[in-house]
């Protein structure tokens, strides 16, 4: 009897060390650690998991280090704030999450490498190439299909994924030094677990994590240093305004009010006019503010702050752990503009030689003017953009040069573009590009004449 209770109460541990194994497993952890050293020394940590609707959370002493604020807002996550005084050790915290199974987090505070805060993004003087990665360069064909990715390897298919990934692209990289590039901007490489689609990666679906099929974290470090001994920075392409409709967190939303339309999908108008509009109705703005990109792209909300956090925290993760030169804003417009300003002035406090521009698709000089830095706006909106791409000078281009214009009209069309620079507070900050990956190449625009590309 003895004997079968002590093996019982054996099997109960064991039991319980599982469960308790099994539940710590189970809790996502965003931002997954951060550093020490910073210029903003607040961090808030995002917890996902099944909690106990009484856990309590506690930090264990740490020196310099401070927990200010827990937020419960719903069952499965715990929002925990956290601030870390300037002069702070690298080290691990032991966070304790006390309930049914107490369980203790380890997060890592690590030590910032030198020089990071100065960084120096890209500038006018560089020369940047465009690479969308699935369809670059295969470099392991190993990851070109993944099982647990819900979109498989289809070269048959011009919407489905071909295999480039980030080895391809460090294989190639003396390719791109040699013609002359000091700058990669990549097309978003986070994961895009989409079921169709998902070579173009705006999609996200995991904004902490690189997806499988283009490689690792590590592969994508490797990338950086391989490309900084070359003397080329690297330019992440970045969404704030939409993630995918299959996000980890779309069927269980930390806050009712995380996505716009509280999750329902509603189509925004597109109607990028109403952002400078001084007569625009609340219901106008919104419609374009708050309505999804497509049904595909949940529209995030970044007037919940916690939103307006985990985002301008992930932009800076990005930056600290891979070492980026820059950033490239898509849909800039679309998201929520007192955000953007919020998001661009917070990541160029920590890193104020670092650059960023902003995609506003728009042939408007005025309009793209708006949202660059320094812009005397009409009502006052600072957007603290360093840059933005020149659409209307894109335009121009392809027209000057199509052979559609009657003599030298597309000529002239593109001086009367270049002669608005005096809208904008930076000009010579500007992108300038004929062509991106939303649009035909400017070769085949032009009727693929080689004389009329050299010009």
């Amino acid at each position: 009897m003895r004997a079968t209770s002590l093996l019982l109460l054996l099997n109960l541990t064991l039991f319980s060390l599982h469960a308790f194994s099994q539940a710590a497993a189970e809790i996502r952890v965003e931002p997954p650690h951060w550093w020490v050293g910073m210029n903003n020394d607040t961090v808030q940590v995002m917890l996902h998991g099944n909690f106990d609707t009484d856990t309590e959370v506690e930090l264990r002493p740490y020196a310099g280090v401070e927990l200010i604020a827990t937020t419960r807002p719903s069952e499965h996550y715990v929002f925990i704030d956290l601030i870390i005084a300037n002069d702070t050790e690298p080290g691990t915290l032991e966070i304790d999450l006390i309930g049914t199974w107490n369980i203790t987090l380890d997060y890592s505070l690590k030590a910032r490498k030198p020089g990071s805060g100065s960084r120096e993004g890209f500038d006018a003087s560089d020369v940047l190439y465009l690479i969308t990665p699935d369809r670059f360069a295969n470099g392991d064909t190993e990851n070109d299909t993944v099982e647990e990715m819900k979109e498989a390897a289809d070269r048959s298919f011009h919407g489905g994924r071909h295999g480039g990934d980030l080895r391809g692209i460090i294989d190639h990289l003396d390719y791109i030094d040699q013609m002359g590039f000091t700058a990669i901007w990549i097309n978003p490489i986070l994961e895009n677990d989409m079921p169709r689609w998902s070579y173009h990666g705006y999609s996200t679906t995991d904004f902490y994590r690189i997806d499988p099929r283009y490689g690792s974290l590590e592969e994508y470090k490797e990338l950086v240093t391989e490309s900084e001994k070359r003397g080329i920075k690297i330019i992440q392409d970045m969404i704030e305004n939409h993630c995918g409709s299959e996000h980890w967190w779309m069927d269980d939303l930390p806050f009712k009010d995380w996505i716009n339309g509280n999750g329902e999908y509603r189509q925004t108008s597109h109607q990028h006019e109403v952002v400078q509009d001084p007569y625009a109705s609340d219901y106008d703005t919104d419609a374009f503010n708050k309505g999804w990109f497509v049904r595909t792209m949940p529209d995030l909300n970044q007037q919940n702050p916690y939103m307006a956090t985990y985002l301008i925290q992930n932009s800076i993760w990005w930056i600290e752990e891979v070492g980026l030169s820059g950033i490239r804003q898509d849909t800039y417009p679309y998201a929520d503009k007192t955000f953007m300003a919020q998001w661009a002035k917070a990541i160029l406090s920590e890193y104020p030689l670092l650059n960023i521009v902003g995609e506003e698709w728009n042939y408007e000089v005025p309009r793209v003017a708006y949202w660059q830095d320094g812009s005397s706006n009409e009502d006052g909106y600072r957007s603290y953009l360093p840059s933005v791409m020149d659409f209307p000078l894109q335009l121009a281009i392809g027209q000057a040069f199509d052979g559609n214009a009657q003599n030298d009209e597309g000529l002239k069309e593109l001086y009367r573009c270049l002669a608005l620079d005096f809208l904008y507070p930076a000009p010579q900050d500007l992108v300038t590009f004929a062509d991106n990956h939303d649009m035909d190449r400017i070769y085949a625009r032009i009727g693929e004449d080689l004389e009329r590309w050299k010009m």
